[in-house]
């Protein structure tokens, strides 16, 4: 559980230091679509680091959380390059098979039992 504990950590800080940026140094430099797609998708990001960091303290839902990091990972990857590069690769469709994969953890949470 220590991975998915210091995974949470490094999602919860790269989304929070993106969020951050969207105040003033990245609004020079995106357009108005771009910066909005980088709010939702830092926030998003920080929210799944917080949830890792909750699984990990709280519960021994270990392949939950590794989905949850797992689809956490391909979609923000693929989201901030889209966003960053203004390139579209055909691989973009990784971007809502990570949010169904991190989905996936979220629905195995339900079944989750808390630590004793």
């Amino acid at each position: 559980m220590r991975a998915i504990w210091i995974i949470g950590v490094i999602h919860a800080l790269i989304g929070g230091g993106v969020l951050f940026m969207t105040l003033h140094p990245l609004q020079d430099a995106l357009g108005p679509h771009a910066l909005d797609l980088v709010k939702v998708a830092s926030v998003w990001q920080a929210l799944q680091g917080l949830t890792l960091m909750l699984v990990a303290g709280v519960t021994n839902a270990r392949w939950q959380g590794w989905l949850i990091a797992a689809g956490t990972t391909i979609a923000c990857a693929m989201l901030y390059f889209v966003i960053f590069t203004g390139l579209r690769p055909p691989v973009i469709v990784i971007s809502p098979i990570g949010g169904a994969i991190s989905w996936l953890g979220w629905i195995g949470l339900l079944f989750a039992r808390p630590q004793k």
